[in-house]
């Protein structure tokens, strides 16, 4: 059971993500999460760091994909410009979106990775689809107020990971 919760990657911040890293994975699709993933929640566009981020996957082949819980205003506004395909109330963990992009992309299940910072939602989203799964810290602390109730059942998961040696908060891969 923990095992769907676990991510094949941890890193502290989405900017260390190198392109060549997943290339060798066989990834050709990187879904991100928006929301304290690549910004704050409470940011409407990206950043110049995330357009470079998502613009050096672009670049080598590796299309993006935004997949959030959040609104479509909210998502259209952060993926408008950045030639990317947008999910909207994807209500993650469950794999409808999930399955729609597969199609749309004509992809494998194994060369879709997923680039999240929860893991009640992002990571065990993915999981459940078989992608591989990078868990990201959160960008910043503040949260959505029901991201905060994610947080406590999150934070539990966190303690039996780190009770069993597969995973502990803030221990990172890279």
């Amino acid at each position: 059971m923990l095992k769907l919760f676990t991510p094949n990657y941890y890193i502290h911040c989405f900017q260390v993500l190198r392109p060549e890293f997943l290339l060798e994975k066989g990834i050709k699709v990187l879904v991100c999460d928006i929301d304290n993933t690549l910004v704050p929640h409470d940011v409407a566009l990206p950043s110049p760091q995330v357009k470079e981020f998502i613009k050096s996957f672009q670049e080598v082949g590796i299309q993006i994909v935004f997949i959030s819980n959040n609104v479509e205003e909210r998502v259209a506004k952060f993926a408008n410009g950045l030639n990317a395909t947008y999910y909207y109330f994807a209500m993650k963990p469950l794999p409808f979106k999930y399955h729609k992009m597969l199609k749309k992309f004509k992809v494998k299940r194994s060369e879709v990775a997923m680039l999240g910072d929860q893991l009640m939602t992002d990571i065990l989203g993915a999981n459940i689809m078989k992608f591989y799964t990078i868990l990201t810290a959160q960008v910043v602390e503040r949260d959505l107020s029901f991201t905060k109730i994610n947080r406590i059942f999150e934070n539990m998961v966190f303690s039996l990971l780190k009770k069993t040696g597969k995973l502990v908060k803030g221990e990172y891969d890279e």
